[in-house]
């Protein structure tokens, strides 16, 4: 496999399975060390579902934060989260 590309201070990597020059299931991974923790965001095209290849194209993201003192603490930060950039998150990964 070739070394991990890099966009900023993210390295990431791409794995297709190619069929007549067409890529019909590929995962990307950005990920960023911190300290010695990684942020992660990835992308899917597909889920295995019963030993099958199902499509069902979704992200994922896996960013640290400081520890919360409380879960209603945690509960608020995510409704900013929906509440301030998850609408921008949606438009940038149609």
């Amino acid at each position: 496999m070739p070394p991990p590309a890099a966009y900023k201070d993210w390295r990431y990597t791409a794995k297709a399975l190619v069929v007549d020059r067409r890529a019909v299931r590929y995962s990307l991974a950005f990920y960023r060390q911190r300290g010695d923790w990684y942020d992660e965001i990835r992308y899917d095209s597909h889920e295995r579902k019963r030993g099958r290849d199902v499509p069902a194209p979704h992200f994922h993201m896996k960013l640290r934060s400081g520890h919360k003192d409380s879960v209603d603490e945690a509960i608020e930060d995510i409704k900013a989260i929906i509440d301030n950039y998850l609408h921008k998150l949606e438009e940038a990964i149609r």
